[in-house]
Formats: C-alpha cells, structure tokens, sequence
C-alpha cells in the first residue's frame, strides 16, 4: 500500500491558522477497529532537528515475510516548534519519508500523540487524516490533561480526557513508567491493544520504532562530524 495525501493543506501557517486547521481536521478523524491480522506490516516514523532543517525516518516492517524497508526525508523548518503543535514542525519531513518508500504498511506508528493531545489532534492523527490511513501515537510521557484509569489487564490503563478514552499506557514491568499508545486515526482501544500483542511482547517499545529512532541518531552523528 503506498497512500497519497488525501486532505493536504499549508505548512507554512500562522499559530492562529494551525490552531483552525487541528480544530476542523480533528472531525475528520475516524474511529474503527484495525484487525490484528492488519496489523502485521507497519511502518514506524521518528524525527529529530538539526541546524534548521528536520530529518525523518521511515521504516517499514512485515512479521509474515522477511521484509524492511528505510528512507530518509527532510525539510527546512518553516513553523517553529510549539508544544501541541509538532505536525506542523515535523509533518513536511515525515511525509518526504514516507512518500520515498516503495511500500506502506498497513498502518503507522509515530513518536508522537495522537488524541492525546490537547486539542484530540496529535501527530499520529494529524498524519493518519491526511494520508487516510490507520496511525497509532507512542509517547513516553503522559500529558498533564490525561488522567489513567485501569483496564481488566493490571499492567494496561485507559487513557483518559475529559471527553473519554484517548488510548492505553502500558507497563512491561512494575518498575519503569508507562508508554502511551494513543488512538490516530481509522483504529480504537482495541486495535491499540491488539498492536500491544502483535509488536510489543519484549519490550516497551516497538521494534521498528526502535529502529527508525536509531537510524535517525545515526544519521545525526555522521552530520555532525562533517
């Protein structure tokens, strides 16, 4: 699968437009359930700053077959970062990536909120809104308007706002914090938990994400040393 942009819109905006555009887009997001059996290719997104330029990493992964895929993209930064508005710093570089890759999975992971997020329109939703496909949001740390209310399962909690479940935290162990997997778009609770079980039975964060954020660290330190 290699999506296309389905609803694009300016990068280089004002605060006040960025703020309109999550607000309308938001109510484009979708909620619907994503079979563990979909979710067998993903592709994991990461990217970092450097100098005035941002650099993303793209990597796809199937369980089924062997099969891996990265690239790279960047973009010169035309909106500063602001907390609450990352796809606007980082969006121009994470889609050069992931329209350099020959194949998509069926569905993305990104290091970044989804609806956990302020305005219910993260990264991973925003992503997941323009390029129509289902997105999932990962994050290490919970934001202050989210609260955590437990599940039948002792090492997973809802994810909450004040308008209801937003995602999952999971602990691998009773000793780190949790990371937060956050609904993006075209998924809900249970294909969150789904993914849990599919990508993340030895550790607290995917695989392919792993990968992605190592390759971008990598990619740095060489720029660095030039």
């Amino acid at each position: 699968m290699h999506p296309t942009l389905a609803r694009p819109h300016a990068w280089d905006v004002s605060l006040e437009q960025a703020q309109w555009i999550q607000t309308n887009y938001r109510q484009k997001v979708i909620f619907s359930p994503l079979p563990i059996e979909q979710q067998n290719s993903l592709t994991a997104v990461a990217a970092a700053d450097w100098a005035d330029r941002v650099f993303a990493v793209a990597v796809t992964v199937d369980l089924d077959r062997p099969y891996l895929e990265i690239r790279l993209g960047t973009a010169t930064t035309t909106f500063p970062y602001r907390t609450g508005y990352l796809a606007f710093h980082q969006g121009p570089a994470i889609l050069q990536a992931i329209e350099q890759l020959n194949r998509v999975g069926n569905v993305i992971i990104v290091k970044g909120h989804g609806l956990a997020h302020p305005r219910r329109f993260g990264l991973a939703s925003h992503l997941g809104v323009l390029l129509d496909i289902p997105t999932i949001g990962y994050a290490q740390a919970l934001l202050p308007h989210n609260e955590l209310q437990p599940s039948p399962n002792p090492l997973v909690f809802w994810v909450t706002d004040a308008e209801g479940a937003v995602g999952v935290a999971v602990y691998t162990d009773r000793v780190k914090k949790p990371c937060i997997l956050s609904i993006g778009h075209r998924v809900d609770l249970e294909s969150l938990l789904a993914f849990i079980h599919l990508w993340m039975k030895d550790h607290r964060q995917p695989a392919p994400l792993r990968l992605a954020r190592s390759f971008l660290r990598q990619q740095l330190r060489n720029m660095k040393k030039e």
